[in-house]
This record gives structure tokens, sequence and C-alpha cells, in this order.
């Protein structure tokens, strides 16, 4: 009861800043809090949820407290006088999980990226896929493959990154494009988000993922800067996440550096056991400043997406966000 009392009091102070811990009572009560909403869903519940739990409460600077919850290190050694989780949970955009609900999840992206490279294996298969296929074809057709399984990870990593309490309730953000076709060559993006910074304002990102760091890759990147407001690169190494950058460099230094000096964003993808990505972003976009009729034909080129994410009024409607 003690524990349930001081979760109505005011003092209770957080984080006043993103490398300060929480105070000790204001990790109890996230910490509590947070299981509670866990148990009653079923295993997962929204950021959004347990912030207005806090905010019920009356815990001061609730948004920052869920920050500390969502990216708490369990992997690090605890110092003392460290705070200590009194159990597991993990973080995916806007909601927490459990241990087994979480692995579901992993389960399910899982499907999904082995489902999408099945799905060109259709797409491209010739009407008689025997021997005398050219060898050039099943490359491209395996690579595609490939492609769109990295790209799964890719949807699930801008998730983390662009999820906003912004975003209109249960709608999408993140979307794999990969098979649209729905422009020219240089007009086809792979993944693409919408940002909500505020519940007027959407800032439109998308990424080219490539199997190789190459200057075509760089270049199609670069023409998406057109029509939205962010660009990301995204392609596989070899390297771990602390050295990724440094790979990317000394594979290419003239390439890298040209990607730097761009504004382009990059996102190194290592392949895990089990044909599975870890996605890191090792450099982040510049706003891009694009041409407004650009932006105005890519939102039709994929008016259904921007209609489900809410960032486009269905046809007939009249009111639409602003952009940055």
């Amino acid at each position: 009861m003690a524990l349930l009392e001081s979760a109505t009091m005011r003092d209770v102070e957080t984080a006043s800043s993103p490398s300060e811990a929480p105070s000790p009572e204001a990790w109890d009560i996230g910490t509590q809090t947070l299981r509670e909403l866990l148990q009653q869903g079923g295993g997962t519940t929204s950021s959004r949820a347990l912030r207005q739990a806090l905010e019920r409460k009356n815990v001061p600077d609730a948004r920052r407290l869920v920050v500390s919850l969502k990216f708490f290190d369990f992997d690090a050694p605890l110092e003392a006088g460290s705070l200590k989780p009194p159990f597991r949970w993990y973080s995916h955009a806007r909601s927490f999980y459990t241990e087994e609900a979480f692995a579901k999840l992993q389960n399910l992206q899982e499907q999904k990226a082995t489902k999408a490279a099945e799905q060109v294996a259709v797409v491209d298969a010739p009407e008689e896929d025997t021997e005398e296929v050219e060898a050039p074809v099943k490359e491209r057709r395996r690579n595609r493959q490939e492609e769109r399984r990295l790209g799964t990870y890719v949807v699930s990593t801008l998730e983390n990154i662009y999820q906003s309490e912004c975003t209109p309730e249960d709608a999408p953000y993140v979307f794999d494009v990969h098979n649209d076709r729905a422009g020219t060559e240089f007009e086809n993006v792979d993944v693409m988000a919408a940002h909500w910074r505020s519940t007027k304002v959407v800032e439109l990102v998308t990424v080219e993922v490539k199997l190789e760091f190459t200057a075509r890759l760089v270049q199609q990147a670069r023409n998406y800067g057109r029509f939205s407001d962010r660009v990301w690169l995204a392609v596989p190494v070899l390297a771990e996440a602390g050295d990724a950058a440094g790979a990317l460099r000394e594979f290419d230094p003239l390439l890298f550096e040209h990607v730097i000096d761009t504004g382009l964003g990059i996102l190194a993808c290592r392949r895990r056991p089990g044909r599975s990505y870890d996605v890191m972003p090792v450099h982040w976009p510049r706003r891009a400043r694009p041409d407004a009729i650009e932006k105005e034909a890519f939102l039709e080129r994929y008016r259904r997406q921007f209609e489900q994410a809410g960032v486009l009024a269905p046809r007939g409607g009249h009111r639409f966000p602003a952009f940055g």
C-alpha cells in the first residue's frame, strides 16, 4: 500500500536529462505500473497507455520516465546504487512486451520476411523454371528475394525510430512498398514512413535497400530527396554495430564521404543466424528540401498507404496535415 500511496505524490522526481536515471521512487512506480499493464494486456501494452497511467498517478514528467523504461539496458553491468529492474520487459515501436509476447513478435517478423522473399520468387519466376534459365536471371531473383527479406527488418527499425505519440491511434506509419513499383525506376522507393512531428506536421521518410554499397545505390537514394523530407540507404555489413560506419568508409572512402556530404542517412544491416538482420542507424539523414509538386505526386503514387497513415484524407476530403 505504501508504494501505491507514493504514486500519487507530486514530489516524485524523474530524470531531467537523457543521461540521468529516474529517482528510485519514480522507477518503482514506473516498473510496477508497467507490470500491471502487461498483465492486464496479455503481455503487451502501449507506451501511450503507460504514460497515461503514470499521469493519472500524478508522476511528473511521465513521458521521460516511459523513455527511461523503454531504453533500459538489461545487459549492462549494474553499478553500485544503480536501479535494478524487478522483472524483464522488451520494447518495440509504440509498445512494451513480456518475454513471451516479444518472442511471438519476433517469430511473426521472421514469417513476414520469409513470405516477402517467397512473393518475389513467385512474381519473378518464368513459366518454366528450368536449368536453362540464365544464371544472371536467377541471381537477380535471389538478390531481390534477399532485398525483400532485408526490407522487412528495415521496416521494424523504422517503426522504432519514427514512433510518435502524435501518430493517429492504431494507424500504421511505416510501409514496405518494394513491390508497388508506383513510378519510374528512380521513384520506386523500397520502404517509407510518415513521421508525425506533431499532430499537424508530418515528415515523409524514404529508404532505398540494396545488397551492395555502390554509387548506383547512392544515386537512387539521392533522387528520393526530390519528394521526401529525409532519405536513408540500407546496406548489409559484416562489422559489429560499433564498427559498421568504419567498415563502410574503409570499403569506399570517397563514396562514404559523398553520402555524408549529401545528407543521406545510413542503415547498416548485419546478418544474424537464421537469415535475420540487425539494422543499425550509423548516420542520421539531414532534412532535404523536396519540391512541393514532386512531393504531391509522391503522395498520390502511394495514396493508399498515406490514407491508412492518416496523412491524406480519403478522396473527396479536404483536410490535410501540414508538411514541414
